[in-house]
Formats: C-alpha cells, sequence, structure tokens
C-alpha cells in the first residue's frame, strides 16, 4: 500500500524524551489523556500518541486504518534496509498466517514444557543472589533470566544469552540516538547471528513441533515454503521482543515486593493471590509502553485529524491509568477486579509471547518466596529511560529463609547428587553414537550407582535428558553414557553430537535407577538400537553373580549396532539385524513362560510395546522395562480418578488445593514448595515423593504395577488422586 506523506507537522504537544516524565511517566499521562488524547511530538520523526483506554482500544481494533505493515516500533529499531517482522509488523490476511505458524510454540502445552526450564534459571540465578547483603536485582536476575529463557525456547545455548541481550540493548540505543550508522552496524549484528542460527538447524533440523527455528524452515503459506528473509524476520522479533519487556515487568515486581512489606507478606501467606497480583503490577507499570500504528488515510480522533501515512503511537500504559476504566488508577490494588489492563497490547497484535512472559514471572516469585524470608530494599532505585518503563538498578536485599521450602529427591536405588561434570572423552562408537566420557569436575569421586541406573544431564542449550550408563560399575572417577543422534528428536542428542565438546562442563544429576537388575537366577535381555546401552551393566553383573541370562539385541543394520562387534563374540547373545533378517519374532522367542526369570527391555516406544505385549503371559511382575518418554496409556485417569482434591504437604505445614487442569507439583509451587521434577512427563522418577495418606491415580512411566498397589509413592508431575484428599511427605 502507498501512503501519502502527511503535511508539515504541527507543534509538538509533548517531549517523550524529557527528564521530567521519562522514567515516572503517571502524570504526563494524565495531562495528554485531559489536555491532548491526540498528541503530537517532532521526537524520533514525528509521530502521533493515543492516550485515551477507548480511543486506544478502537485504533487497536481498526486494522484498516491502522495498519502495522510499515514498521510498528518508535523509533524503528529495524532500519528501513530491513523488511518488517512478521506477525507483529503485516496486516491481515498474512497476519493470521504468521500468527496461525506460530501460536503452537506459545502454547499451554508447550509452555507448561518449558516451565522446568524455566524453573531452573530462575533457581540458579535467585540461590546465587539470596545472600543477605545487597546486590542489583537488574543484574543478577531480571536482565539474565528472560534472555536465558529465550535462548531455551529456541534452542540456542544458554551462554550465548548475554551476547543476545548485548546485541539488542545496541540496537535500541543507537535507534534512539538516532545515529543512522551505528543503527545499521548494530542491526547487522544481530541479523548476521540470525543467518548462523538459521544455516545451523538447515544443516542439523530438530524437532519442528518443539523448536521455532526448524518449524519456520519446514512451514509453509499459500503453498510455498517461507523465504529466508521471512524467517529470519520473525526471529528478529523474538529475540528483539522476548526478553526487554519481561526484563522490565520482573524488576518491577521485585520492587514493588520489596516496597510493599505488608503486600509481600501477604502475598506469602497466600499464593493464590500472585496471578492477580502480577497482572495489576504489569497495569500499572507497562513493560512495553506503546506500539506504533500508521495511518492509510485521514482519520479523526478526539476531535484531531491525523493525516494518511502519519505514524501513530498507541500508548498502552497511559490506557492502563485511565480513570475513565479504573477505579483508582494510580493505586495498585493486589486482588482489582476486574482488570482490564493492556499491558500486552489489544487486538489482532496482542503479545504472541504474553504466555511465556506470565510464566517466567509466576516462577520467578514463587522462586522468590521459596528462597527468601522477605526482600527489602537496599539503596536508591535507578529507573530504565525512553522507552522502558522498569529499574535499571534495583537494589535488594533478599534475606535467606533458615529452611528453604525444599524436599530432597527420593533416588530409586541410590542417593541422587547433583554436581558439574567435566567431559572427558567423546568417540563415535556406531553410525550416529557416540560414547561419552564425564568427571566430577572438582575431582571427588562419583557416587556408586547400580546396573540400569542413569543420569541427567542439563545441556548449554536448556535441554535436560537422562540417560542409562554404559560403563564399569566399578569405576569411580568416571562415568560413561552412550547417545544416539535422534533425527526427529528435541534438541538434546543434537546438541551433544554437534556441540558438545572435551572440556566442557555441563550439570549433572544422578545415579537414579528405575530399571535396577532383579535378584532372579535368570534374566532374558531386549535390547533395541541405543537400548543396549543398560543392558551392559546389568550382563556384567548377571555375569559376576553367576546368573543365567540371554539378549537379544535388535538394530536395522550392524553400522548402527553400538557395541555389536564386542557382544557378538558371546555365545549367549543373539544379534537380529532386521536389514538381513527382518524383525524378530518377539512372540516366539518369549513363547516358553519360565518362572524365576526375569525379562528386561529398553528401546524405542513401539519396540517395548511389542515387547510387553509378546510376554503378556508370563508370570506377574517378570517383565520389567525403562521409559524415557511417556507409555502408551501414561497420562490416562484411571477408574475413580478426581480431577480436583485437595493435597496436605505434611512436612511444608502447607494445604494446597489442586484444580482440574493443573498438575501437583505446579499447585505446590504456587504455595511456595517447590518439589524439584525434570521430564514432567512422569518418566525420569525425579520428582518421586512419598505418600502417607490416601489413593494416587497413578498415570506415570515408572512405578510397576506392584509399586502402584502399594501406593507408596506418586509421581506428583502427572498422576492426580483417586481420594478426595492426599497426604505427601512433601
Amino acid at each position: 500500500m502507498t501512503l501519502t506523506s502527511p503535511p508539515i507537522a504541527p507543534v509538538s504537544d509533548w517531549d517523550p524524551l524529557n527528564p521530567v516524565h521519562e522514567t515516572d511517566p503517571t502524570s504526563e499521562h494524565s495531562r495528554l489523556r485531559h489536555r491532548y488524547p491526540v498528541a503530537f511530538t517532532s521526537r524520533f520523526g514525528g509521530f502521533y500518541t493515543l492516550s485515551r483506554y477507548e480511543d486506544i482500544l478502537s485504533a487497536a481494533a481498526d486494522t484498516d486504518t491502522f495498519i502495522s505493515g510499515q514498521k510498528a516500533t518508535i523509533p524503528d529499531t529495524t532500519g528501513a534496509d530491513r523488511a518488517p517482522r512478521p506477525p507483529l509488523e503485516v496486516d491481515p490476511p498474512r497476519h493470521r498466517e504468521f500468527r496461525t505458524l506460530l501460536n503452537r510454540y506459545f502454547a499451554p502445552r508447550r509452555i507448561r514444557a518449558l516451565e522446568p526450564v524455566i524453573r531452573d534459571i530462575a533457581r540458579e540465578l535467585i540461590s546465587s543472589a539470596v545472600t543477605g547483603d545487597a546486590v542489583d536485582a537488574v543484574t543478577a536476575i531480571t536482565y539474565p533470566m528472560p534472555s536465558q529463557v529465550v535462548c531455551a525456547f529456541l534452542g540456542i545455548p544458554k551462554e550465548e544469552a548475554a551476547n543476545i541481550k548485548w546485541m539488542a540493548n545496541n540496537v535500541l540505543e543507537a535507534a534512539q540516538s538516532g545515529d543512522v550508522a551505528a543503527h545499521r552496524a548494530a542491526n547487522d549484528q544481530v541479523y548476521a547471528y540470525i543467518d548462523a542460527l538459521v544455516e545451523d538447524r538447515e544443516r542439523t533440523p530438530h524437532d519442528p513441533e518443539s523448536d521455532p527455528v526448524t518449524g519456520l524452515l519446514m512451514s509453509e503459506i499459500d503453498g510455498r515454503s517461507l523465504t529466508r528473509e521471512e524467517v529470519t524476520a520473525v526471529l528478529r522479533l523474538v529475540l528483539q521482543a522476548g526478553h526487554g519487556t519481561t526484563t522490565n515487568a520482573l524488576g518491577s515486581t521485585i520492587r514493588y515486593l520489596a516496597e510493599h512489606p505488608e503486600e509481600q507478606r501477604r502475598l506469602r501467606e497466600d499464593h493464590t493471590l500472585i496471578a492477580g497480583a502480577l497482572e495489576e503490577i504489569l497495569r500499572m507499570n507497562t513493560p512495553a509502553r506503546l506500539l506504533g500504528r500508521t495511518t492509510s488515510r485521514d482519520v479523526t480522533v478526539a476531535g484531531r485529524l491525523i493525516p494518511a501515512g502519519s505514524k501513530v503511537a498507541l500508548m498502552w500504559s497511559s490506557a492502563n491509568r485511565d480513570a475513565a476504566v479504573f477505579e483508582r488508577p494510580d493505586e495498585l490494588i493486589i486482588d482489582r477486579r476486574p482488570n482490564r489492563h493492556v499491558a500486552f497490547g489489544h487486538g489482532i497484535h496482542t503479545c504472541l509471547g504474553a504466555p511465556l512472559a506470565r510464566a517466567e514471572l509466576r516462577i520467578a516469585v514463587e522462586e522468590l518466596f521459596a528462597h527468601t524470608e522477605r526482600i527489602e530494599i537496599a539503596g536508591e532505585v535507578v529507573n530504565a529511560g525512553w522507552p522502558h518503563i522498569g529499574p535499571a538498578e534495583l537494589p535488594v536485599r533478599l534475606l535467606p529463609r533458615e529452611q528453604p521450602l525444599y524436599r530432597k529427591t527420593r533416588a530409586r536405588g541410590a542417593d541422587a547428587v547433583q554436581f558439574t561434570a567435566e567431559i572427558i572423552g567423546i568417540m563415535t562408537i556406531a553410525t550416529d553414537v557416540v560414547e561419552v566420557s564425564l568427571r566430577n569436575a572438582e575431582g571427588d569421586r562419583l557416587p556408586r550407582w547400580a546396573p540400569g541406573a542413569h543420569v541427567e544431564l542439563d545441556l548449554p542449550n536448556g535441554a535436560s535428558r537422562q540417560y542409562s550408563f554404559s560403563g564399569d560399575r566399578e569405576e569411580r572417577d568416571t562415568w560413561r553414557i552412550a547417545v544416539l543422534r535422534e533425527r526427529a528428536g528435541r534438541g538434546g542428542s543434537a546438541y551433544i553430537h554437534d556441540e558438545l565438546r572435551v572440556g566442557d562442563r555441563i550439570v549433572a544429576r544422578g545415579p537414579r535407577n528405575n530399571f535396577p537388575l532383579r535378584e532372579t537366577k535368570r534374566h532374558v535381555f531386549l535390547a533395541s538400537g541405543i537400548g543396549i546401552t543398560p543392558m551392559l551393566p546389568m550382563i556384567a553383573e548377571a555375569t559376576r553373580r553367576g546368573d543365567e541370562w540371554e539378549l537379544h539385541y535388535v538394530g536395522r543394520n550392524r553400522a548402527h549396532m553400538a557395541y555389536a562387534e564386542q557382544l557378538a563374540a558371546d555365545p549367549r547373545v543373539r544379534l537380529h539385524v532386521t536389514s538381513e533378517t527382518g524383525r524378530p519374532d518377539l512372540a516366539r522367542l518369549l513363547h516358553a513362560s519360565s518362572v524365576g526369570t526375569t525379562i528386561y527391555a529398553c528401546g524405542s516406544p513401539s519396540f517395548l510395546e511389542a515387547a510387553e505385549a509378546a510376554a503378556a503371559h508370563w508370570p506377574a511382575g517378570s517383565f520389567t522395562t525403562e521409559h524415557f518418554a511417556p507409555k502408551a496409556g501414561a497420562g490416562e485417569p484411571g477408574e475413580g480418578a478426581l480431577e480436583e482434591f485437595d493435597v496436605e504437604l505434611s512436612r511444608s505445614g502447607v494445604r494446597v488445593h489442586v484444580e482440574a487442569g493443573r498438575s501437583i507439583i505446579d499447585a505446590c509451587a504456587a504455595r511456595g514448595v517447590t518439589i524439584p521434577g525434570s521430564c514432567f512427563e512422569g518418566t525420569c522418577g525425579s520428582c518421586e515423593t512419598p505418600v502417607l495418606v490416601g489413593e494416587p491415580d497413578h498415570r506415570d512411566s515408572v512405578l510397576t504395577d506392584a509399586e502402584r498397589e502399594r501406593n507408596e509413592y506418586i509421581m506428583p508431575c502427572v498422576s492426580r488422586s483417586r481420594s478426595a484428599e492426599l497426604v505427601l511427605d512433601a
């Protein structure tokens, strides 16, 4: 659309950079709403500003007149030589097409899957800052946390967060200064980074259902693939918008808690108020002050003509203080109802990342309350300048709890520990399989582990994955795992294959054992693909004990079968190479049941399902396996299951109401009691919690049938209840 140039601009009605109101715009907003509801300023090339709630909502809804395809930020942060960034800076119908592509990555299920990573990031930053001494909360928490979350969201190593934040700030500062050359150089740096990211995903795609970069590269609009320019433009939007506003909102939240001790105490005592309080903090301290539109025609608003081709700012921060809509608009009322704020915008361009931002804010407050006794102001707060609303410096004291509201993890079969591991070896042992060796970076001896155990690794790209031990359990200074590159995986195996290097340091937790070797005297091992790894120490232990055993190892060809050569020499091992002999008949292999024999199966979900079916006629308890993905039927309610019930946390002295659609872990976290978890799919066992009273509805893939019948433990990440109340040892 070709727009006419506006006529000579009128005299400025206000100056957004005036120090009098730049950092605390409350009084200026009020002046504009009453005297200049459509105000003009010559700053940043000249733009009109709408300041009244109803005018702003009307303009946001009128996408034919107030269009977004001519750039939306004031000042323009991408520069004239760069394309608009979908979906924010495109108009219907293209807007809907891009929004539909991206919605799945911000859907509740996707955000829920990210929550463990967000919580780990928040916990690490907050726990380091909780010293009781004065600390700048911006430097320690609000600045690094959102950018690290963006890295996790995009599958970028967490170590890149500081660089991404630095580049984004350079762009904004250059745009504000009006230095065209500096602005172009800062933008070029960001786009070069995005180009490298896109090229990396083209070489090594991730799962398009969970990785936005891969998903965009594989997506189509109107039967055509997205252009490289379109993919880059979308990612440019995510990188710039995905953390700056959240930094502001998080800083305003911590500031409010520190400056209002009575309200802080009220929220600590009643966590059900946190969600509403966050919405009110967002209203009062709108982190994205305004967003731009361009008029496609002459239009009159509040009696003032705005010529076609004019830049117009919808000032959300002013709308959120409009007395025509909000009673006592300049007071923060944590239980305000209703609260029709527009902190995330309005209309079709409502912030796409709002669900992610809300999750970050909620988790940060939960972790702050779990770690601290109270939060206090420790010095003078410095406000950020245009266009931010939030603190640039926030000195606080985070006073630690004498006894943090955490329970220790009960590891199945061993005492799990967390430590920094150093990678000391990476060796290719089969096509698409590497063996990784690691040690304690501090030089300490590693914990003992039993056959079948696994270790959990926190990878720098934000992924947390479990891998079975494949080495010698008597080696106390080295742990060994084998990792298959999963072409349709979620990014964990790809990172290990492509990015991990000898000398790298990562967080390790373990050992945990959901797959122990039984005390029976005869064992049948069934492995497919990388499922061979836990079988190696099991076989070694069975041999040491003098037990009888046989192994059936299935793979599509010999080149892909790790450890096959060393195993083939043993007459008790049978290799089933499907490219040579076809798939083995598991029912025939297991046709004769045997009392006193245990069957162990490990491999792909389809292989495990087939193995369990083939062993259905064996005595109860004969078949055992470990799932690294939810097994068939997991997560489904059992007979008599309740979706809404109460949980009493005996050691914490907290009573929690679990609503339908919310997990026990989430409900507990909202009351300040964190039950550590990792997979949040009921497969890793890290959240296992003792049950003191009540009958759980087990929906995990960890507990055996016998363990479920005893009702001694529950996986609160997925399971629910059959009784109106559960009492947990937490």
